[in-house]
């Protein structure tokens, strides 16, 4: 279809296979198929060493992937570096090349983040002294949030993408039993005491399980692979999220594409408050609003309502409607003008 040859370079082992790697996947796949030549380079780099899943499995076979702690680019026409200060050490060449802002550390303003430690306190330091000299390096910047106050004049906001057919209300009946769901990392950032001090405030008959292991009043549901977590998704009458760092977040949007309503925290990069998406700051609060939702299900009083709100924030974020865009900016890049205003794309 075009001669354009695109390569998206992801900062660790698409193997590890978390938000940023399915990103990379979904969108690799998606442009092979409307016959784009696409490669992925990656660093080999899994934290932990975890390697959840075999790239084979997540990667069409057709599709180009290599992993080295350096990648010369020259041969692409555009490539699409996920950004980290100095990322030209490992990614170096590439006919335009753009920075993608995916990570919640060029968003918070919070220098350390506890669990996360001091790789990430190091990076944020260097990008607040050389952030955005170094930025003009690249010929555009692609931020999945507007929350992120870019430098760079030539700086593009295209959303993260769901697939609204995986993760879709009609992939499992609710349970009988009122369930809350949480899908992110066991981590304070992601809010994982939070969601054990909102599980002890609930009632018996409210049943708050997770991915992973579960701790105390919650129930581990083990490891799930992507049709198994849109079904978790499905089944679930309240999605809980009280992340402390975030960006445009897939749990939001996988759990409105599911027609599950949202209990989160107000950060600046999540969805604003509306029907499907309810923010509370404290545990108090995170359980005032699960009691509600419980009882509106419980007397069929508006939570179908809520369901149906989910699904429309959800579809915002269709693969349908953010697809488009990122491929216009692969193919097609905005081009740089020296003193000009930001250009704004919205899904």
């Amino acid at each position: 279809m075009s001669g354009t040859r695109v390569v998206l370079c992801p900062h660790l082992s698409v193997e590890h296979y978390r938000g940023g790697e399915k990103w990379v996947c979904s969108l690799a796949n998606r442009l092979n198929a409307d016959g784009v030549d696409v490669s992925v380079r990656a660093l080999p780099y899994a934290p932990g060493g975890e390697r959840r899943v075999a790239v084979r499995d997540v990667l069409d076979p057709d599709i180009p992937y290599r992993e080295a702690w350096h990648h010369d680019l020259s041969a692409f026409d555009t490539a699409y570096i996920f950004y980290n200060p100095l990322s030209e050490l490992f990614f170096s060449g590439g006919g335009t090349r753009i920075a993608g802002v995916h990570s919640w550390v060029f968003v918070s303003r919070k220098l350390y983040e506890a669990h996360y430690g001091a790789v990430p306190t190091a990076v944020k330091l260097l990008y607040r002294t050389v952030g955005k000299r170094d930025l003009s390096r690249f010929d555009v910047v692609h931020s999945v949030t507007p929350a992120y106050d870019s430098p760079h004049p030539n700086t593009v906001h295209i959303p993260n993408f769901v697939d609204t057919d995986r993760f879709s209300p009609d992939n499992a009946p609710l349970d009988d039993e009122f369930t809350v769901l949480t899908t992110a990392a066991h981590i304070r950032e992601k809010g994982w005491d939070t969601i054990q001090d909102v599980a002890e405030r609930l009632p018996s008959n409210v049943r708050v399980v997770t991915t992973g292991e579960g701790a105390g009043e919650v129930e581990g549901l083990g490891f799930l692979d992507e049709d198994e977590l849109a079904a978790a998704y499905a089944r679930a009458h309240v999605v809980l999220h009280p992340a402390r760092v975030d960006t445009d977040s897939m749990v939001i949007n996988e759990a409105c594409a599911s027609g599950t309503p949202v209990v989160t925290t107000p950060l600046s990069t999540h969805v604003r408050e509306n029907e499907a998406v309810l923010q509370a700051e404290t545990p108090r609060g995170m359980a005032h609003a699960i009691a509600l939702l419980h009882s509106e299900w419980a007397h069929d009083d508006g939570y179908a309502e809520r369901c149906d709100r989910a699904r429309a924030e959800g579809e915002s974020h269709a693969i349908e409607a953010v697809y488009p865009k990122l491929k216009d900016l692969l193919l097609s890049p905005p081009t740089r003008e020296r003193g000009g205003d930001r250009t704004e794309v919205h899904a």
